[in-house]
């Protein structure tokens, strides 16, 4: 109960501006979600958040944005999965391959450490800091570097969001599904896809999820190759006995309630008055962790200790900017 009360405050806080995002997105040509982030940033960046908030807006940038998400199943036909064919899951899967491919040649080019680099193409590459943080666990990366890495990954997604909603109408005029993958396909968060896709219109930001939710299935596997990859450069810690792997938790449970939800959906299980309140609670949730998401990204950190990291999260958005438009195109 005291953990809880600890939080309670830092919430409330988030919810004020978010609640002043709503009003502001009534005025302005621009979406609460983007507002939301918008003045977190800039809120973030010009003073310094009180302690006693932080439990508070931690808990809306990481479990928030996890339930908003799991609940936004309640909105998706299961079979529109099916849109996700043989040539979109090519044009993911080789899109991340290529990210961790290039990080590592930019890498080497800059001089940056493979672990590292490691840490960017994941957080690029797979879905932002929970990427970041669960390769840090797998390759006994410092703590310091994970944190700059995941500062690095969110500043970027915040510009991502931006580009990619001014980006994605604009090559695909006529091409909601060009516009979806691309912005599915390239930005580092959860977060950052539904801002992003959901300025666009609705149907873009349904596809960019699904996308993405593909994008942080492919966890999985990666892990599974950093840790076989760890064991063999000995980079993990010996123990007198092997800890087990349950590699199905590795999914996020957030995903499994979605696709449950979806699955209800679909199946017409889920009564419309509940459906309606589940779907207002996640776009309530959303802006929250849209808040805190923009609390948490500190320009003056970046430029002080993430020089180099920064030049190569940069290199490495262009490059899945770059591919994701020829390929969309070039199909």
């Amino acid at each position: 109960m005291g953990k809880f009360m600890n939080g309670v405050p830092g919430v409330l806080g988030v919810a004020v501006l978010a609640a002043i995002a709503v009003i502001l997105s009534k005025y302005v040509s621009l979406s609460g979600t983007l507002i939301a982030i918008m003045l977190g940033f800039a809120l973030g960046n010009i003073i310094t958040v009180p302690t006693k908030l932080q439990t508070g807006i931690k808990w809306c940038e990481s479990q928030a944005l996890s339930i908003a998400v799991a609940l936004l199943g309640v909105n998706l036909n299961v079979f529109t999965m099916l849109e996700i064919n043989a040539m979109t899951l090519l044009f993911i899967i080789s899109s991340l391959a290529l990210t961790f491919s290039v990080t590592f040649i930019f890498a080497k080019i800059l001089n940056i450490q493979p672990a590292q680099a490691c840490l960017v193409a994941s957080g690029q590459g797979i879905c932002g800091s929970a990427a970041v943080m669960a390769t840090q666990k797998i390759i006994k990366a410092p703590t310091v570097e994970a944190g700059l890495v995941v500062a690095v990954v969110n500043f970027l997604g915040f510009v991502g969001v931006f580009l990619t909603a001014w980006m994605a109408p604009y090559l695909f005029t006529v091409n909601d599904s060009g516009a979806g993958l691309l912005i599915g396909n390239t930005l580092q968060s959860m977060g950052n896809v539904v801002a992003a896709g959901f300025s666009v219109n609705d149907e873009v930001g349904h596809l960019a999820v699904l996308v993405k939710m593909c994008r942080i299935l492919l966890l999985i596997p990666v892990l599974l190759l950093l840790i076989l990859y760890s064991k063999r450069a000995g980079q993990v810690n010996r123990q007198a006995e092997p800890v087990p792997i349950h590699w199905v938790k590795l999914v996020p449970l957030f995903i499994w309630v979605f696709l449950v939800l979806s699955f209800m959906s679909s199946m017409q299980w889920i009564p419309p008055v509940i459906q309606t309140g589940l779907s207002e609670v996640s776009g309530v949730l959303f802006l929250l962790a849209m808040v805190a998401i923009g609390l948490a990204i500190k320009v003056k950190d970046i430029y002080q200790q993430g020089g180099k990291l920064l030049i190569l999260g940069m290199l490495v958005f262009s490059f899945q900017l770059l591919f994701s438009v020829w390929f969309l195109s070039d199909g």
